[in-house]
């Protein structure tokens, strides 16, 4: 397998600022060194991965564990955030009912915000 594919895995759209941000910021984390970052857009990931379904991949954040487990949506913030020792420690925050709720309110919130960028963006117009 290629480097490029080795797990973990965050697939992210590389045709949308806020997402390419959001990618920049994690990959300078120490702790998301080991994270391979996987444009949407990229054919083979389809290919090596065959479980992926491209279209549900360009309409929410996807994740694969070193395990080879699917995360999508808000698992993936959820996930993400235990990955960081300080967030660690509130992890039982996190997997509280209405931590559950804000991880959810982020990612609808998040996802609502990208649609509406990629829609004003004349390159970013074709997964809109």
């Amino acid at each position: 397998m290629e480097e490029n594919y080795k797990l973990p895995i965050l697939i992210f759209d590389d045709e949308c600022p806020l997402c390419v941000r959001f990618k920049d910021s994690l990959a300078r984390l120490e702790e998301a060194k080991s994270v391979n970052f996987v444009s949407v857009n990229d054919e083979k990931l389809y290919q090596v991965y065959p479980e992926l379904n491209k279209k549900e991949c360009q309409e929410i954040v996807h994740y694969i564990t070193s395990d080879k487990k699917i995360l999508k949506g808000d698992e993936v913030i959820t996930h993400l955030a235990k990955l960081y020792p300080l967030v660690n420690k509130f992890s039982w925050l996190i997997e509280s009912d209405m931590g559950q709720k804000a991880t959810s309110y982020f990612h609808k919130t998040t996802s609502a915000y990208r649609r509406m960028l990629k829609r004003k963006c004349t390159s970013c117009v074709k997964h809109a």
